[in-house]
């Protein structure tokens, strides 16, 4: 069975009030676009491979990345 955005709804509506900012935290991760990225971020993400490849940056997993994000919103 599917599920419908109705039942999301549902079941949003029982989450405890207390626990609504870390829900919309988690949402937000599933709602990044995957657009194509502009010339600037290109460029961005160019220089952040240059900077990791001559180890002026600190490696980070996806999971470090999600907690320090859902942290600090």
């Amino acid at each position: 069975m599917a599920i419908r955005r109705e039942d999301i709804h549902k079941l949003i509506e029982t989450v405890p009030e207390e626990k609504l900012d870390e829900l919309v935290k988690v949402i937000k991760l599933f709602a990044i676009s995957e657009e194509e990225p502009t010339d600037d971020e290109v460029q961005a993400i160019n220089e952040a491979r240059k900077e990791y490849e001559t180890g002026q940056t600190l490696p980070y997993t996806v999971d470090k990345l999600r907690k320090e994000f859902l942290e600090n919103e």
